[in-house]
Order: structure tokens, then sequence, then C-alpha cells
């Protein structure tokens, strides 16, 4: 399967586009201590809310009888990003970190049965703005730094549903919402500017902001929200959580 950002709202993208050059330039500004920057991908795991699957037969796609129907269909997904990390003070094992990543999940399902045919494929794309702390457990003999670290996030939702190879197609309208993360793992120095890091984190991407409004036409909202179906059902508010499992490069400056 390809993975393309479904993101159609020019003002998010210069955003996220102006928000890359201060990350990359805070560099340059606190280059005086030894810092980090790490750029990283990697798999994305998704875990329910967030993870779904369609209906076994054409009509259960998302309704009737599906056990998934209050989910977000995710199988699947890819991360990507960058992260900037700085000393609290010199040779201090506390760090701010900043930085930006990319999640894109997706699933896809093709349907030829009695009930009907045809194929489904849907993305859900989230683009995290984070700003956190971390302990590293270091000394100036050891290669391995192992780490342990948390985050806010504000997240940037996006979506897309292809129907038939896109002869419909329905786009999500751009969401916000604030998310927590947690996680660790350990970077390795090679070289005295280069290193490989592994990690894991776990992501909470929509702990604020839930909310629930009616599909327009061709346009779909997140709907992460509690609300009662035109029929009468209660469908309570969905969470969006994933294990995030990435390796990367490693940049040491101000050493």
């Amino acid at each position: 399967m390809i993975y393309t950002f479904p993101f159609h709202f020019t003002s998010i993208k210069s955003r996220i586009f102006v928000t890359v050059i201060l990350i990359i330039f805070s560099v340059s500004i606190f280059s005086q201590p030894k810092g980090k920057v790490q750029f990283t991908a990697g798999y994305s795991h998704p875990l329910p809310d967030l993870k779904g699957n369609f209906g076994e037969y054409y009509y259960q796609w998302t309704g009737n009888g599906n056990p998934d129907t209050n989910t977000f269909f995710m199988k699947s997904g890819i991360n990507f990003g960058v992260l900037v990390k700085l000393p609290i003070k010199y040779k201090s094992n506390f760090n701010i970190t900043t930085g930006i990543t990319f999640n894109i999940f997706s699933n896809f399902i093709a349907y030829n049965d009695t009930s009907g045919n045809g194929d489904f494929d849907l993305t859900q794309s989230h683009v995290g703005i984070s700003f956190g702390s971390e302990y590293v457990f270091q000394s100036k003999k050891r290669r391995f730094s192992p780490f342990i670290g948390f985050e806010l996030s504000i997240n940037f939702f996006g979506g897309k549903l292809k129907i038939n190879g896109g002869s419909s197609e329905y786009t999500m309208n751009s969401t916000i919402r604030l998310g927590i993360a947690g996680g660790g793992g350990v970077d390795y120095a090679f070289h005295q500017n280069l290193g490989l890091i592994l990690g894991a984190k776990y992501g909470f991407a929509n702990i604020i902001g839930k909310s629930f409004n009616k599909d327009i036409g061709s346009k779909y909202n997140l709907n992460d929200g509690e609300h009662i179906s035109d029929n009468g059902v209660k469908y309570p508010k969905k969470n969006i959580t994933f294990l995030q499992f990435y390796g990367g490069l490693v940049f040491y400056f101000g050493k």
C-alpha cells in the first residue's frame, strides 16, 4: 500500500513548515552546550479505539453487526520525524526536547460477495508537534546512552477515504487535538558527531479536545466525542492511542 498525506489545508502546512525551520534553527542558537538532533522512521501500531477491522462481508463494511463500528478502522502505520534534544545545563543528564513527528495509519479491503462488491482504502494522518523532557543514563566513557522521556503534543489530523480506486472520495476536515506521549530507548555513539538510535513510544493523541459533528457531503469529521446516532444508539468517546517503534541517525553538536 502507498501511504499518502491526506491534508488539504494550506494554513496548517505553513505552520508545520515554519515549526520545522524553527526547530532546525534552534540547533545553531543553542549549540554551545552538547545537544542532539535525531532523524527517525519506523512502524506505528494502532491500539483500540484507533485499531479496527472492516466487516467480513460487504454489507458489514462499517456497521450491520460489525463489532468494530465505534473505532477508526486502522490496521497499521508508519512514522518518521525529527527531534532536537538540549541539556538544561552543560553536561546535565536532563534534556529538553522538541520536534515534529508524522504518523500515517491505513486500512484496505476489497469485497466481492453476494451482498456486494467494491474496495475501500482508508487513511488517517497525524502530525504532532511535541515539547517535553527526558532523562539520559550516561557517562563520559559509555557509548550506549539509554533514555526515558515524556512529551506534550499538539496534533493535527487529516484523513481520506477512497472507494473503488478513487471513483468516490471523501476527505476529513482538518482537526486539532492535544495529547501526551511517553517512552524510551537507547542511542549508540559510533563517532564523535554521529550515532544510531532505537526506541519505542506510547502515544495518546486526543486526550483533550474530543468532539462530534455530523458529516456533510464529501467531507467528514474525526468524530471522537461521545454521541447518539440518528437511530438512538449511544456511542462512547474514542481514544486515539498507538505504539511507535523507531530507529534512525543521531547528530551530536556542541562537543
